[in-house]
């Protein structure tokens, strides 16, 4: 058959504005298709909807010549016989926290579910159309129960909670109060969301307990879920909600150029995983986009992330500012992911010799949770 000029029924923009998820009619099929907005490695996502012609008996190799969506068969199929396309009116979309997935609903009713684990081992997603595992989808089951339901309903209730009023307020009361029972009243605060959503800040603190060091912490980013955690840790929740943290050593010599850099740093951070569906954790690295001013015989390109929490949670004892025991809204832990400045030949000795190696010199070489702008490399 001839193809038809594929047509975007309906598409709509999760509220991070990172990625858009759009359903696409081609005259033989619908699908469901979700792609990033600011990361180009991140490959888009596909998910089977329906048919819109009869399910034939086997699919036609040419379509796949031609670059078209492939229908699903009779034997793969609820429903043998062409459905209607779809209008705009009768289409709903609920997005996961994370932003990287989308649940379709008809009318009221859910119909397919786009995973973050879409992609991965040949699943494409879950379709109310599909009767087996097929090449574009598998079976949704149970729209009311069952583990897609209760994901797709707890997705419901985190966006109806954004929307009550004070949820920010709420938000920032929690953290600011946590941060200044462990690091004293903060010294000043930025708004760092740019006016878009999700609401987020920086406070800057000059703890008793830490003479001498300034502490920079977000504000924010633990009240919703990184995207990706899932796919690499078992028990993601205690690891999906963060908080960045720099803190810096100041110069007895020299004026504090800390505001000259560090909230910027954080600033452009602080919206990284929603923008990219990348996450951060511990011993992850990542580019520096600010130079440190008072650098003096490294040049800090690159951070890697520290877990103090984690690790307080295992030993209470270490010479940390004790930034654990947040409990967030979903009743899981916060993480205070520390930024270690470090340069480039750091960078290439902690990818050669692995993270622990790196920790341990760390330790021995008696560094600590603060950056220190003239210390030496590190001797591995």
């Amino acid at each position: 058959m001839n193809p038809k000029p594929p047509k975007v029924l309906y598409q709509e923009a999760n509220p991070y504005g990172s990625f858009t998820a759009f359903l696409e009619d081609d005259g033989r099929t619908i699908y469901l298709y979700l792609q990033s907005h600011n990361n180009p490695e991140w490959p888009m996502k596909s998910l089977w909807i329906r048919n819109l012609i009869d399910a034939p008996e086997e699919r036609d190799p040419n379509d796949f010549a031609q670059g078209l969506a492939p229908v699903l068969t009779k034997k793969e199929t609820n429903t043998i016989h062409a459905l209607p396309t779809l209008t705009e009116e009768e289409i709903h979309f609920i997005w996961s926290e994370e932003g990287d997935a989308v649940a379709l609903f008809l009318n009221e009713e859910l119909y397919a579910y786009l995973p973050p684990w879409s992609g991965i081992k040949g699943i494409h997603g879950y379709s109310k159309e599909a009767k087996e595992n097929a090449t574009a989808a598998s079976p949704l089951g149970d729209t009311k129960n069952g583990v897609i339901a209760e994901r797709v309903n707890e997705s419901r209730k985190f966006w109806e909670n954004v929307s009550e009023k004070n949820h920010w307020n709420k938000i920032q009361s929690l953290r600011l109060d946590f941060l200044e029972t462990k690091l004293g009243k903060h010294d000043k605060y930025w708004s760092a969301d740019g006016g878009k959503y999700p609401s987020l800040g920086i406070a800057s603190f000059l703890p008793k307990e830490f003479p001498g060091i300034k502490i920079f912490s977000t504000i924010g980013m633990s009240a919703q879920n990184q995207p990706s955690v899932e796919l690499y840790h078992k028990n993601f929740e205690d690891y999906a909600r963060i908080e960045l943290v720099f803190a810096i050593k100041l110069s007895k010599e020299y004026e504090d150029h800390s505001e000259s850099w560090i909230q910027h740093v954080l600033g452009e951070m602080v919206k990284f995983p929603w923008n990219t569906g990348i996450w951060f954790g511990h011993s992850h690295t990542i580019q520096n986009p600010r130079k440190d001013p008072d650098q003096l015989y490294l040049d800090f390109s690159w951070f890697v992330f520290k877990n103090v929490t984690d690790e307080l949670d295992k030993n209470q004892n270490l010479p940390y500012p004790k930034l654990n025991g947040l409990i967030s809204e979903n009743g899981k832990r916060v993480n205070y992911l520390f930024l270690v400045p470090i340069s480039v030949e750091e960078r290439i000795c902690f990818q050669r010799e692995g993270s622990q190696p790196f920790w341990d010199t760390w330790v021995k070489e008696g560094f600590s949770f603060f950056h220190e702008s003239e210390r030496r490399m590190l001797e591995f």
